[in-house]
C-alpha cells in the first residue's frame, strides 16, 4: 500500500466517523421532548440522577469499599494477563523455565556406551511411515 492510499483510507475513516457521529446526534435530538413541561421534567430527572451517582459512596460506604477492592483485584488480574500475553508474544511460545534453560553437562559417550545403544529399535520402529495410496501416473 502506498502512502497516498493510506492517507485516503485514513481520510475516509475520519469522514465515516463524523457521519456516524452526526447520525447519532440527530437521533438524540429527535428523541428530545419539544414540550417545555416535558423538557423541565427531563432536566430535573437528569440532574437528580447525576446527583445520586456522585453521592453513592457517601450513602453506601461499605459497598464502595467492596467495589474498590474488587476493582483493585480486577486490575491486578488484567495486568497479569496483559503481561502474560506480552511475554508469550515476545518469546514466540517458548517456555522460559529456569531449570530447562540451565546448561546441562555433556556426557561423553565411550565406545562401550555407543555399543549399548545399538539394537534398541523394534522391527515396528523400522517400518516406513504410511504414505497413502500411490498416485496415478500418466493420463489414464
Amino acid at each position: 500500500m502506498t502512502a497516498a492510499e493510506g492517507n485516503t483510507r485514513e481520510q475516509q475513516g475520519t469522514i465515516m466517523f463524523f457521519i456516524k457521529l452526526a447520525f447519532w446526534l440527530g437521533v438524540v435530538v429527535l428523541l428530545l421532548p419539544t414540550d417545555a413541561q416535558q423538557q423541565a421534567r427531563l432536566y430535573g430527572t437528569a440532574t437528580a440522577t447525576v446527583e445520586r451517582v456522585t453521592t453513592f459512596c457517601d450513602r453506601n460506604a461499605r459497598t464502595c469499599e467492596m467495589g474498590t477492592q474488587a476493582w483493585s483485584t480486577f486490575l491486578k488480574k488484567a495486568e497479569f494477563g496483559a503481561r502474560l500475553v506480552g511475554d508469550l508474544l515476545t518469546s514466540g511460545g517458548r517456555q522460559d523455565d529456569p531449570v530447562a534453560l540451565a546448561p546441562q553437562p555433556r556426557q561423553k559417550l565411550s565406545a562401550n556406551t555407543a555399543g549399548d545403544l545399538s539394537g534398541t529399535l523394534s522391527p515396528m520402529d523400522m517400518q516406513p511411515a504410511w504414505r497413502g495410496p500411490p498416485g496415478r501416473r500418466g493420463g489414464t
